[in-house]
This record gives C-alpha cells, structure tokens and sequence, in this order.
C-alpha cells in the first residue's frame, strides 16, 4: 500500500468511525490534519490531510449537501482542472485514445453514422478523433455527434472545437446538442437524435460513474446500459476509472480511495508538469473528489466510481458483447504499463489498474 504507515493511521480512525467510536476518531483525524498547505507538503502528507478533511465531516455530522462538482461554480473550473490532470496522468490520455481507435474503426465501415457522446465536456476527445477519421475515413461520408451534456457551456465549446477540427475533413460533420443527464433522458429523444443514418456508435469516457443513484441501487446503471444497447450501437466505448467508491461501506471506500489517488499522487509527481499545476491537481482536482466521495453525504455523492469486473458484469447483463479485437497502438511510458483482454484494456501504475476501456457492441448489429 502507497503511503502505507498514514493510511494506517487513517484506516484504523475510519474502523472506529464505523463503530460509532468518534470521540476516539476526532483526535486522530485531527492530528492528520496541516496547518498549511502549499506547494511543498509531500504527497503522504497532502493525501492524508485530504482525507482526514472530508472524513471530519462525518465526525462532526457535518456532511456536505453535495452535487456534481462538475456543475458547481468554482474559481477554476472542475472540468478544466480535469484538463489539466491529462498532462500529467498518461493513462487517462490512452483511455481517449483506445476509445477513439475502436469509434474511428467501427465509423469507417458506415457510409453515415450518429456518435452519442455521453458527457461530451468540451469535446477534446471528438476533436482527438477527428484527424484519426481523417487519416482512414472509409466509407464514412456524413457524421452526425450527437452532444450529451448537462453543462450548457460546455454544448457551446464543445461545438466550436468540434467545427474546428472538421475542416478539410473528406466527409461532413454535424453537432446536435443535448442538454441534459443521461440517467434522465427519454429512450425516444436519445432514438430521434440517432436516426435516419446506417449506424450508431456511442462513447462514454470518464461520465457514467456521475449517473446519479440512491444508495443501495445497484440496479440504475445497468438499465442505464439496456437503454443504451437498445439504441444498437456498433460499438460503444466505455471508459471509467477503477476504484471502489460506489460501496455504502465506509472503510471499503476510504481503502480504494487511498489506493487510487495514492497512486494518482504518484504519478503527478513523476510528471513534468509545473509545481504550481501538480498542487492545483493534487489539492482542488482530488480534494473535490475526496470531498464528495467520503464528505458528502450518501444520498448526494456523484463520484461513484467502480471497479472494471463490476462493469463487465453490467455490460453483460445490458446484452452487449466485446468488440472483435482490433490492432491498438497504445503509448505509454515505461514505468506504467497496459494488459489487453477482449473487449477492455487496463491502464495502470504500479500495481494499480487506475483506467479501464472497454469496448463493446450490439450483438445483432454485425
């Protein structure tokens, strides 16, 4: 375990947290707790100052109302700052990458083709993928994406870079934008907005671990994956990170998130980005997620991220099938490292898996 003699201080007040112990915990918790942070604080450190943070919470009843942290207004967007993290987690870049090589491979085969893209942000992964089309288009002559995001601004951004990257582009491209969850949309508007084209492709990378759920529901997002399935895609990309934070179980999602963002600590600090930038990652990007996951409370939680066998299993469930396997070039540097099987890639450091990509398809489509 990275970090290993904090997170057992950490893990031990969590036991007795669970227990109802707090006039044990609040002392310890406290003592993990800085003074100061800045730029300097050692990753055990800053780690374990998150955490004692959000977990205080909990012992002084306090929890956070919460809601996607990813719609709430902050002085450096969540979003962007997830910008950011690509610089410096090369995993996360590759979970694009391996989705856009299965998209760009099963669009080529299609004269015309709608792309769902479930939480398109402000679309840099469509806009990774559009000189990968370019390159090999195939029989692709039309495209429509099909933009699915709560953030109105980011509809807007996410079309300007999409028209900017379609220049020159030897098929046309078109960007309808839907406005909204994916959890709350109608089956027949997710239909209409794909219709009247040879297929169907849909990509959801780093969004349905926010489909929001009440607790003890482990039912939603495998439904969520039936309608989906129902929309007969070619291939549907999914990529998320693994880590166990979708439990009920305090002391289970206090170890995987030690586990997860140690290793995303890590690997921050073996990056070239700035130190300015590996602080803003480090204390706002993962403070908010550690905030939510263990401060918030368990009705409002959005960063429910889960483990890739849970996935695979949802993704069974849904009917749909790996895709056939494809030739995947897949850059990484020499201290992290990938393993293929069919239908997902894990993407890890150390001996962590931190991203998973799957790849999936509509059994009856091919």
């Amino acid at each position: 375990m990275i970090f290993a003699d904090r997170y057992n201080i950490i893990l031990s007040a969590c036991q007795d947290l669970s227990r109802h112990r707090e006039q044990l915990v609040g002392p310890v918790i406290a003592g993990q707790l800085l003074h100061e942070v800045g730029m300097d604080v050692p990753s055990d450190m800053l780690l374990s100052h998150i955490v004692s943070e959000a977990l205080l919470r909990r012992v002084d009843r306090n929890l956070l109302g919460g809601r996607n942290i990813y719609l709430q207004s902050y002085e450096v967007a969540q979003i962007d700052l997830f910008d950011l993290l690509r610089k410096a987690l090369p995993p996360l870049v590759q979970g694009y990458a391996i989705a856009n090589q299965h998209l760009a491979h099963a669009l080529a085969e299609l004269d015309s083709a709608a792309l769902l893209d479930i939480g398109i942000g402000k679309g840099a992964q469509m806009a990774m993928l559009m000189p990968i089309l370019a390159a090999a288009p195939g029989r692709l002559r039309r495209l429509r994406v099909v933009a699915l995001d709560p953030s109105a601004a980011n509809l807007i951004e996410a079309q300007m870079v999409i028209d900017a990257a379609a220049r020159g582009l030897p098929f046309s491209v078109e960007v309808v934008a839907l406005r909204g969850l994916v959890e709350r949309c109608e089956p027949s508007m997710l239909q209409a907005a794909v219709a009247g084209v040879d297929g169907v492709v849909i990509n959801a990378a780093y969004a349905l671990h926010h489909t929001a759920h009440a607790p003890g529901d482990q039912g939603l997002r495998t439904d969520l994956l039936r309608r989906l399935a129902g929309l007969r895609p070619r291939v549907f990309t999914l990529v998320e990170p693994n880590a166990n934070h979708d439990t009920e179980q305090l002391t289970k999602r206090v170890h995987s998130c030690w586990q997860h963002f140690g290793a995303v600590f890590d690997l921050v600090d073996r990056s070239d980005v700035s130190p300015l930038e590996k602080f803003a990652i480090k204390a706002k990007f993962v403070g908010r997620e550690v905030r939510d996951i263990l401060g918030t409370s368990d009705i409002f939680r959005c960063e429910r991220h889960e483990l890739y066998d849970s996935w695979l299993l949802r993704l069974a469930k849904a009917g749909l099938r790996p895709y056939p396997a494809i030739p995947l070039d897949i850059e990484l540097p020499d201290y992290c490292w990938a393993i293929e099987r069919q239908g997902l890639v894990r993407l890890g450091y150390r001996g962590e898996a931190l991203i998973a990509a799957f790849a999936y398809r509509c059994p009856e489509v091919l």
